[in-house]
């Protein structure tokens, strides 16, 4: 496999679940969260060399965010009760950084990967 297409991958992963935790202030989680449950989350890339789209699962659970699936990928973070997403994630050595706001199980906000040199939107709907 070529380097390039070795990037792509890993940007593939990373970006693919841009949902490890990124602690902020006013960003703890709590035993319950009205934002709880399994989101299907839309990602686009706006600027950069990562693929264009992707679409990933997560799930929520008590305000703690982490991947649904089989995943090689490090993703936790959280979203405040208020709904604010405040997220890391990474994968081969790379980082994403997620920030947004989900209200009545529809979510949306902005990622960036200084480490891809990438950077968009995302989109996150609730399914349970």
């Amino acid at each position: 496999m070529t380097a390039a297409k070795n990037s792509r991958l890993a940007a593939a992963a990373l970006v693919g679940t841009v949902f490890a935790a990124w602690a902020g202030e006013g960003f703890t989680a709590t035993h319950t969260n009205g934002n709880d449950g399994t989101y299907t989350v839309n990602i686009v890339t706006h600027q950069g060399g990562c693929d264009r789209s992707y679409q990933s699962t997560i799930l929520v659970s008590g305000g703690r965010v982490s991947s649904a699936g089989d995943t090689f990928v490090a993703a936790s973070g959280l979203i405040n009760p208020s709904g604010a997403v405040r997220l890391q994630f990474q994968s081969f050595g790379n980082v994403a950084n997620v920030t947004g706001r989900v209200v009545k199980g529809v979510g949306s906000g902005t990622w960036t990967s200084p480490t891809l040199q990438c950077s968009g939107s995302w989109r996150a709907t609730r399914r349970s």
